[in-house]
């Protein structure tokens, strides 16, 4: 049976039926950190103990972007790399969606799974990227 191994599973859920961030909360002063942070909050300075692990939904809207046009290696160029801000708090950096006609500051996304490889076991290895869902706010 194939299936739908995480490139990076310290970051993102590959089990979810759509892109969730792994993420941490402070029960101390309730900031969100990803990617999660494990050695105690930086905003308050609670211990370790005070941070839960929580899943964050891959969705926000556009803080900034960058596409690449001269890279050396994988993936091939263009490229858009996002910056957004979620709707739980952090911001996080991810790849745009290929098939987009480009993306601007205030634009709603929402991840989707993109294939990167299939491994040697023949499971399906992903990545989130991000797609417009709205448009720009005004």
């Amino acid at each position: 049976m194939r299936m739908r191994v995480a490139a990076h599973p310290e970051l993102f859920d590959p089990d979810a039926e759509s892109p969730t961030l792994r993420a941490t909360r402070c029960a101390s002063c309730g900031r969100v950190a990803f990617p999660p942070i494990a050695i105690g909050c930086d905003v308050c300075g609670a211990l370790e103990e005070q941070l839960t692990p929580i899943a964050v939904e891959a969705a926000g809207v556009i803080h900034a972007s960058a596409t690449v046009h001269r890279h050396f290696g994988e993936p091939p160029t263009p490229f858009t790399i996002v910056e957004v801000r979620l709707d739980d708090g952090p911001i996080a950096r991810g790849m745009g969606d290929p098939g987009s006609d480009g993306f601007s500051v205030g634009q709603r996304v929402a991840a989707t799974w993109q294939v990167e490889r299939v491994d040697d076991d023949g499971n399906d290895v992903v990545e989130p990227v991000f797609a417009a869902i709205e448009e720009v706010r005004s």
